[in-house]
This record gives structure tokens, sequence and C-alpha cells, in this order.
């Protein structure tokens, strides 16, 4: 669909636009947050793998894959979480005690007189 039609159409109908799964490093800070040098560190230092998380493009520039990046985001925890699903997640110990604190409740669950 051109912009042109996109135009005429109706101002209810929504415009999606999908990304494409190779971006370059400007939109790639857009999409994830990261600037443009926090970036290319990442690549430097080795934190993100050639062919997993970027790819050079035939003309030489560094194009990121925004599949691969999500795979690194989800990375080895997002494995363990899934596996205790069904659990209640812990929450670290001062956030504990400032729910129970909002509760009304002392840190050992009971009441507070």
């Amino acid at each position: 669909m051109s912009l042109e039609i996109a135009r005429h159409g109706s101002p209810e109908t929504p415009i999606v636009v999908a990304t494409a799964r190779y971006v370059l490093l400007p939109l790639a800070n857009l999409l994830t947050g990261y600037s443009v040098k926090a970036m290319e560190r990442k690549i430097e230092r080795g934190d993100w793998q050639e062919g997993k998380v970027w790819r050079r493009a035939p003309d030489g520039r560094i194009v990121i894959d925004v599949v691969g990046y999500q795979r690194w985001i989800e990375g080895p925890r997002a494995a363990v979480s899934e596996k205790i699903e069904g659990q209640k997640p812990q929450l670290p110990v001062q956030m504990d005690l400032g729910l129970r604190r909002e509760k009304g409740t002392q840190g050992d669950g009971n009441a507070k007189a």
C-alpha cells in the first residue's frame, strides 16, 4: 500500500508498520533504548555475537537482528523462569518487608498491635 492510498483511507483505519528483522543502529536505538555507542561497545566487547545479535550488511554497515536481540534479552534466565512458572515468585527481602509494612504485618507475619 502506497502512502497516497493510506491517506485516502478512512481516518479510523489504523496503519500498522512492522519493523524489519535487520535494522541499522539508529533505528535499533529507538527500538531497544540502547544508545548507538552502547550497542557499538557491546559488539566490540563481544557481549553481542556476530551472526546472533548483529551482522554486517553487504555494504559493510552493522545491522541489529531484532529477533537475535530478543533472544539475547530473554537469555538463559528465561528458560529458568519458564521451569518454575506455577510457583509464586520470591520478592527480594527489602521489597517483601516493605509490602508487609504496608499490609500492617510484622516481619514474622503477625499483625501489628
